[in-house]
């Protein structure tokens, strides 16, 4: 079981770094400034009775 379990998340590490990796070969078309929504203020919720 516990070689299953290593196998598994050695497993996720290789997926999680090599999609890391080819993510930073990509150039952006834009900056990413330029993606940014503008997020409404944080209103104050009243607190519950």
């Amino acid at each position: 079981m516990f070689s299953l379990l290593s196998l598994y998340f050695a497993y996720r590490r290789d997926v999680v770094s090599a999609e890391r990796y080819i993510a930073a070969l990509n150039r952006a078309d834009s900056p990413v400034a330029d993606d940014v929504t503008p997020v409404p203020a944080e209103e104050q919720l009243p607190l519950a009775a």
